[in-house]
């Protein structure tokens, strides 16, 4: 298998574990937002016009759409999990909800703003180019853009025993990737109520690298 198919594989599997539990969301997952990421996104609002249109990038389920439509901006979510989205719905109907993945991002200077909370670490080093020049165009000239990322100095995972481990298996991974198989397969295959949320957390494709990005 090329490295291209087995990245978009690894996009297809994400989207099938957050279909598959986004039940979770609102019951023991994004319930609180960080201290830290409450300040920064009011540090974003303020270069925000008022009433202006933002742009929530892999929104989930609406984690953060709620801060966004408080403040007085108008909403345009988008995220590949149509389960995610349906609970979104169901949480914040006034928000314009679109069923597509960051790197099929097509919008042009539309937006006074745009965020991409806790979604790019599941992106791989090559789609990050095009998805942070997929947010330039997205923004209106002078509009602001948010977004997080993993740093690689504090990894959540032992990022050398996941590559040397996807190496000997034959996966053309590059340093940083965590693609945990055995741990995909039993989240889909187990009982939703014997899998546990660090199973699913490893299920998860995720990249903690470092990058070199030009300027886009």
């Amino acid at each position: 298998m090329e490295r291209a198919e087995w990245l978009k594989q690894m996009r297809s599997r994400a989207e099938a574990i957050y279909d598959r539990f986004s039940s979770r969301y609102w019951t023991t997952w994004g319930l609180v937002v960080e201290e830290t990421h409450h300040a920064y996104l009011q540090k974003f609002l303020e270069r925000v016009p008022p009433g202006g249109l933002i742009l929530s990038a892999a929104c989930g389920a609406g984690r953060f759409d709620g801060l966004l439509l408080e403040a007085g901006h108008s909403v345009v979510s988008i995220d590949q999990s149509a389960g995610m989205l349906a609970l979104a719905k169901e949480h914040f109907p006034e928000v314009d909800y679109k069923k597509m993945a960051l790197h099929e991002m097509n919008f042009r200077e539309m937006f006074d703003g745009v965020i991409c909370m806790d979604a790019m670490e599941h992106i791989c080093p090559e789609d990050y180019p095009g998805i942070l020049h997929g947010f330039q165009e997205a923004l209106k000239p002078g509009g602001a853009l948010y977004f997080t990322a993993d740093r690689a100095e504090e990894p959540d995972f032992d990022l050398e025993m996941y590559y040397e481990r996807a190496k000997a298996s034959g996966l053309l991974v590059v340093f940083g990737e965590v693609a945990d198989e055995a741990a995909y397969e039993q989240a889909m295959e187990q009982p939703d109520a014997d899998v546990s949320d660090e199973l699913t957390d490893r299920a998860v494709y995720h990249f903690q690298g470092k990058l070199q990005l030009n300027r886009v």
